[in-house]
């Protein structure tokens, strides 16, 4: 028995057993090993108004401006304020960052920031330095229990008791524990094309639909527009960072493919970025990253450096092979500001969760940010200790599962619910792939880790399909421009149905 079961060893899932008390017993699960996570491959850097220059009401602006008008304008505020003490306190107590020849932070440059505010740590190496950081903090403070995936979550009387896990032996236990954290991460392993680690698969998704909690957002995924592309095959991320200091977006005959489309060029926000190289690799127009007027290359991007090398590329001399894949997941488990879902004792922190501040589409740089906001504010909830009561819901659950082909379903997804969607597209999904709650009791593990991955591509399907506009990470063919009927809009599924509510957001010119 814990207090406190934290499925997912990333950022979020860190930084709460870091900031929670001593007193309390916490386990940590993860899928793999502790750097088995999408934060470990973080290059970007963190995202704070550190400079004397900047401030978090013109980093409030630029997260506003970059999500599209459908950001909760209140939490914006908490990300950037909250964040930028955060960042503050944690770098007085050994957080490692790059720094100049004074000693304060080096500060890199990313898209649709109007400031240079990313903090960074060996260069590119940003994620790997904070996961070294935040392990060595907590441990003397969990218990880690690796290689432990999770196949269901127990339900008692409408309240989330406890998880129950298979090991790497395929033993399945019972993890009994006052309250649970779903800190799983993303969903970039459900296309083909991504940047994301190897186990993000969308488990904290289904999970949480299984529990009967609230999603919301699911339509909104951002396609990094740079993945290192070698024979249609991902090789790795290069970092927006890269942008940042002046590379150039070029195509086959060397022609900067931005310079038309958008005055910020390649440091227009994600979306448009994507979709522009995207359509050009539609079009049999291969699209490469021009980095070689970059000064000492090689030591501001050690990691990407070392990696194109590894595959024959030298990013002094050649231009990169790029094409977008899929990146982050903007939406994810409905929480409040303090990481509650709609069911009692079950939390969500990081990009699992849906906390509203990344809207439509995502700022570069603030989602380690806002794993260490909001992982710092649940640990302030669960402190209190208070355990709300539940109702628990009565759904008729299906019981047949046909296993499938996770190839052939990465690539429907690729092709129906990526960059670019139709209306067809997201119909014929669905038919293929029809949206159902099961009794996970009833399966075996290899068939629940299936129903999972199929679980989260159906109800990112749904979403997509029933937001008949394009905004932000989500575009539709078919309905090529904002809807000012969708604005603030948000599409809710559970397992008791589908709902629409509204946001509080706030125009992006009267953010103070």
């Amino acid at each position: 028995m814990f207090d406190i079961c934290i499925i997912g060893g990333g950022v979020a899932g860190l930084m709460l057993a870091h900031s929670l008390p001593a007193s309390m017993s916490i386990a940590i699960l993860t899928k793999e090993d502790s750097f088995t996570s999408n934060t470990a491959l973080a290059q970007g850097g963190i995202a704070a108004s550190l400079a004397p220059y900047d401030s978090p009401a013109t980093h409030a602006i630029d997260t506003m401006l970059a999500t599209a008008d459908h950001a909760h304008h209140e939490r914006v505020e908490m990300l950037v304020n909250e964040g930028k003490l955060l960042i503050e306190k944690l770098m007085s107590q050994g957080l490692p960052f790059d720094a100049n020849s004074l000693g304060l932070p080096e500060l890199g440059q990313e898209a649709a920031h109007t400031q240079r505010r990313i903090l960074h740590a060996g260069g590119d190496q940003t994620g790997k330095m904070l996961m070294h950081y935040l392990l060595k903090q907590t441990q003397e403070k969990v218990t880690r229990l690796p290689f432990h995936a999770v196949l269901n979550l127990k339900m008692e009387e409408g309240r989330c008791t406890g998880a129950i896990v298979s090991d790497q032996h395929g033993h399945k236990q019972f993890i009994k524990a006052n309250h649970v954290v779903l800190a799983t991460g993303g969903i970039g392993q459900l296309y083909s094309q991504t940047s994301n680690s190897p186990i993000a698969t969308g488990d904290g998704l289904s999970l949480a639909y299984h529990a009967g909690a609230i999603l919301e957002d699911l339509e909104f995924v951002q396609f990094h527009p740079t993945i290192f592309t070698l024979n249609g095959k991902s090789c790795g991320l290069i970092s927006e960072a890269v942008r940042g200091e002046g590379a150039f977006l070029v195509n086959q005959d060397g022609i900067r493919v931005m310079k038309d489309v958008h005055p910020l060029m390649e440091l227009a926000s994600r979306d448009i970025v994507a979709r522009v190289i995207e359509w050009h690799w539609q079009k049999n127009d291969p699209i490469y990253l021009d980095a070689r007027h970059i000064h000492r290359f090689e030591m501001k991007f050690p990691s990407i450096y070392a990696n194109c090398m590894r595959h024959g590329i030298n990013p002094l001399h050649d231009l990169m092979p790029v094409r977008p894949g899929a990146h982050f997941h903007m939406g994810g488990i409905q929480t409040n500001d303090v990481g509650e879902t709609s069911i009692p004792q079950l939390y969500a922190i990081g990009e699992v969760a849906s906390t509203g501040v990344h809207g439509a589409n995502r700022l570069a740089s603030n989602s380690l940010l806002e794993g260490l906001v909001f992982a710092e504010r649940l640990a302030k909830r669960l402190e209190e200790n208070a355990i709300r009561s539940g109702t628990a819901f009565d759904k008729e659950l299906v019981s047949s599962f046909i296993p499938f082909s996770s190839a052939h379903m990465q690539r429907r997804m690729t092709e129906h619910i990526g960059i670019i969607r139709t209306g067809a597209g997201l119909s014929d999904f669905i038919q293929e792939f029809p949206l159902h709650p099961r009794n996970l009791e009833e399966y075996s593990i290899d068939e629940i880790q299936q129903i999972h991955r199929y679980t989260a591509s159906s109800l990112i399907a749904h979403s997509a399909f029933l937001r008949t506009e394009s905004r932000g990470g989500h575009y539709r063919q078919d309905y090529p421009a904002v809807s000012e009927e969708w604005t603030g809009k948000i599409i809710e599924q559970s397992i008791n149905g589908t709902s629409i509510s509204t946001r509080k957001i706030e125009r992006k010119e009267t953010v103070k």
